[in-house]
């Protein structure tokens, strides 16, 4: 769609999310040429404007989730009463050997289109299901057709035949990714970067771990997104502290998770510039301790959300939003309850959590000066919420009603870069009929592969890389 012609966004309640912006400004937002040109007063015409009418909608900046596993769209629900450990035996160790480059593009593409669909206008894709060149082309090209914003994170881990244990990344990955680098994702600018997944930190020895980061600066990767200090899975690695000893520690890291890192380790992250990306959902499933968002954030770490696995739960925001949120709240008060007190003020506040959701997933991608408010020269990234539905009328407080009230089925408009990509309630130029046939047979196919597989023999490999599990 061209962008030449400029777009009037008027009627709507503006949430810019800027720092010191009060929580909803009166005015029509005008895009030109791909990007936010103005903020200008309300019933003022543009010459030759389309006119997007918001009335009765929030008008707010994408969210922007910063860890998510997009490939596995089509093996939803397969996590959903899994522990971290079910879940590297049978997801990462199982599934992901039999993905086909098309069965990468599926996955890549229908949770792409997911996650626009909810207002997700920009992910980190961690993905660790770069099983061959072929696959690489098809999970890239899975996310550029669906028109979102994204640094995919091309992953180093090996997804090894059934019943063989991981192992250390063979070279052909590092001459494939200089080969993205070169080919593919060029640009430092364009609508999607490259960043990279190395091994597992807490799985892989130092030195290897180490040599994977240093190629990562080597290319020039706009991110490394990596797994670290998951609760008591952890097991006292302390992969942030060995980072700065061996001078690593930079602000193109993204960690994730994070419930075992202890102070001095959330102080290194902020003095490096590093990001930090919590993901409520699964760290309260599976074991890896409380969400340390607004812990994080409270200490200056770029901090943010992600939605994670899909194969387990829904892939929007407003969920990660509710559970950090709440969460951070009953752990004050039970810090207040164990000392017989109760709370006469709430610290945590709903705007704190939509902040973590925009403009925080944009610092903590390095990305800030491109997204997350609604400023004058930042990229038209906007989702317009309506708020007429019985679950959210009347809505005072518009980012209240986004925070707790809002679902998916909420999310009106979508625009990226300016194009809109949801319409009406309606994804633009998508075939989901034939898509989800398509994924269907994927599915299916994939997940017949585990009645070929010895499920005891990896849970063993699995067992002596955790060995204090019960």
């Amino acid at each position: 769609m061209p962008k030449t012609r400029p777009i009037l966004i008027t009627g709507g309640r503006l949430v810019t999310m800027a720092d010191g912006a009060p929580d909803e400004q009166v005015g029509s937002l005008l895009v030109i040429g791909g990007k936010i040109a103005e903020i200008i007063a309300p019933g003022a015409i543009v010459a030759d404007a389309e006119i997007i009418d918001a009335s009765g909608m929030i008008v707010l900046p994408g969210f922007v989730d910063t860890h998510r596993h997009v490939w596995q769209t089509q093996l939803r629900t397969l996590a959903a009463d899994w522990s971290l450990f079910d879940y590297l035996v049978r997801m990462r160790s199982i599934y992901s050997a039999f993905y086909t480059p098309d069965d990468a593009y599926l996955g890549n593409h229908l949770g792409a289109l997911e996650a626009v669909n909810a207002g997700v206008t920009t992910f980190a894709d961690h993905s660790h299901m770069v099983n061959s060149p072929a696959h690489a082309d098809s999970l890239i090209n899975g996310l550029d057709h669906a028109g979102i914003r994204a640094v995919f994170c091309y992953g180093f881990f090996v997804n090894p035949s059934p019943d063989e244990p991981p192992a250390p990344s063979p070279g052909w990955r590092y001459e494939d990714i200089r080969r993205i680098r070169r080919e593919r994702l060029t640009s430092a600018d364009g609508r999607i970067l490259l960043g990279v997944s190395p091994q597992e930190p807490e799985a892989t020895a130092p030195d290897v771990f180490h040599d994977e980061i240093r190629l990562c600066r080597d290319i020039g990767a706009h991110s490394i997104s990596m797994h670290v200090a998951m609760g008591n899975y952890d097991g006292q690695n302390r992969v942030v502290t060995k980072l700065v000893d061996a001078g690593l520690i930079g602000p193109d890291m993204l960690f994730v998770h994070g419930a075992a890192l202890t102070d001095d380790e959330l102080q290194a992250i902020m003095n490096s510039g590093a990001g930090l990306s919590s993901t409520p959902e699964t760290e309260l499933q599976m074991g890896m301790g409380f969400p340390v968002a607004f812990s994080a954030r409270s200490k200056g770490v770029r901090t943010s959300l992600g939605i994670d696995i899909v194969s387990n739960y829904a892939g929007d925001m407003f969920a990660q939003m509710r559970l950090a949120l709440q969460t951070a709240r009953g752990l004050d008060n039970q810090e207040l309850a164990q000392r017989i007190k109760a709370p006469r003020h709430i610290r945590v506040k709903t705007r704190d959590a939509l902040r973590l959701a925009t403009l925080g997933g944009a610092e903590a991608l390095h990305l800030e000066h491109r997204i997350g408010t609604l400023e004058k020269g930042k990229a038209a990234d906007i989702i317009m919420i309506r708020s007429d539905g019985i679950h959210m009328s009347p809505s005072p407080d518009p980012i209240a009603a986004t925070v707790l009230g809002a679902t998916v089925g909420d999310v009106d408009t979508v625009m990226i870069d300016g194009v809109v990509r949801k319409r009406g309630g309606v994804l633009v130029g998508v075939d989901l009929p034939g898509l989800n046939a398509r994924l269907t047979v994927s599915s299916e196919r994939i997940r017949a592969g585990l009645g070929y597989v010895d499920i005891g023999n990896i849970e063993k490999i699995w067992s002596g890389i955790f060995p204090h599990l019960e």
